[in-house]
């Protein structure tokens, strides 16, 4: 039996963004709060776009940072976690 990761969504109806270079600049259209992240926040919000489990998102930083899967998987937690606290992400089983 396998288990289903979540899949983590970034909220299209509470943020407008644009990718500038090679960051991105999110909007918080609820709160009037702009974010800006660096191109490793950039390439795991792109992905949080379409929709990305956790693993997918370590992967892919882990890929293309220089960055062992220890590090990813802290810096992909606490990366979900704080845009889960500002209410950006939406999560399905």
């Amino acid at each position: 039996m396998t288990q289903h990761e979540a899949v983590h969504r970034v909220d299209p109806d509470r943020v407008a963004w644009r990718l500038a270079g090679d960051e991105v600049v999110v909007l918080d259209t609820a709160n009037s709060v702009y974010f800006g992240l660096d191109s490793a926040g950039a390439l795991l919000w792109q992905r949080l776009v379409a929709g990305a489990t956790s693993t997918e998102l370590v992967t892919a930083l882990e890929e293309t940072a220089p960055v062992d899967r220890e590090r990813a998987r802290a810096d992909v937690a606490a990366f979900l976690e704080d845009l889960r606290g500002h209410g950006l992400l939406l999560q399905r089983p």
